[in-house]
């Protein structure tokens, strides 16, 4: 998954990420640099959760914003 893909389509969106196996990523595409994908989710709190790009095997909007 290239980084320029992501900063252009899914920025600022909320997604779903697949990185093979079992558990799926939630949240909003907040931050993309240095290979980089940092989602932001709220849940008790402000939180992220920072993703290698290159582990990315699929990802998709959950909604529009």
């Amino acid at each position: 998954m290239k980084q320029e893909f992501i900063e252009k389509y899914y920025m600022d969106k909320e997604v779903t990420i697949d990185i093979g196996g079992k558990d799926l990523y939630k949240g909003i595409a907040a931050e993309c640099a240095d290979g980089i994908l940092s989602l932001k989710w709220t849940k008790g709190g402000e939180e992220y959760t920072h993703i290698d790009i290159a582990e990315i095997k699929a990802i998709w909007k959950t909604k529009d914003k």
